[in-house]
């Protein structure tokens, strides 16, 4: 399994196929491990016998792992890049750097990453101002170079101007009050409760706990 996700693109070099059993299943393993390593007493390869908490950690982590790069190497396939180029076209954002699409770019993410990083920073920076405009927790928040997927979108903002340019409605329901300097953790919470809020204001539910 993991060999066909490596084939496809999928990078996973620290996953280890046992971490992917079921905590039985795992015991089980590592018994017949000994059982081969008293019998093949050269063995080279390095056995990890795991505690149960730890093993459960490592498991989970291993299939979130696993579970992200299925998403990036067979479902971002779908995103289409035939409009990308036209993406950053508007005045209003010409002095923004770009994100390369060549494949050579970058050995971080893929180009189908870089096309919606691209249509990330494309909505921030066409809406913020709007969105922001009479806002309740600050000023309008200031142009930003969205180049990741974590530190980037944490504070809410950037995700809840993809929202706003698809439904403008939700701007005086919802966005007019999320901090837009946010410093402190409680306002970035707050900001992701009314951005969870938005999302299930439109049936967007995609399971988020908060």
């Amino acid at each position: 399994l993991l060999y066909h996700f490596r084939s496809q693109g999928a990078y996973l070099p620290h996953v280890m196929p046992e971490f992917l059993l079921e905590p039985d299943d795992y015991k089980k393993w590592i018994e017949i491990q000994m059982i081969l390593k008293v019998h093949y007493i050269f063995s080279n390869e390095h056995l990890f016998i795991l505690e149960d908490n730890i093993f459960e950690t490592m498991s989970k982590r291993a299939w979130t792992d696993v579970l992200l790069q299925i998403y990036k190497v067979f479902v971002l396939q779908r995103v289409s890049s035939r409009s990308v180029t036209d993406l950053f076209g508007l005045e209003s954002i010409q002095n923004m750097p770009r994100i390369k699409s060549d494949p050579l770019s970058s050995n971080i993410y893929s180009p189908y990453e870089r096309t919606i990083l691209t249509w990330l920073n494309k909505h921030y920076e066409e809406n913020r101002k709007t969105v922001w405009k009479d806002s309740q927790k600050g000023e309008v928040p200031p142009m930003r170079w969205v180049v990741n997927f974590d530190q980037d979108l944490q504070d809410g903002l950037v995700l809840a101007a993809q929202l706003a340019a698809y439904c403008p409605y939700l701007i005086a329901t919802h966005f007019i009050r999320m901090y837009t300097y946010p410093k402190t953790p409680e306002q970035f919470l707050h900001n992701c409760l009314i951005l969870v809020s938005a999302m299930r204001a439109v049936s967007l539910v995609i399971d988020i706990k908060v």
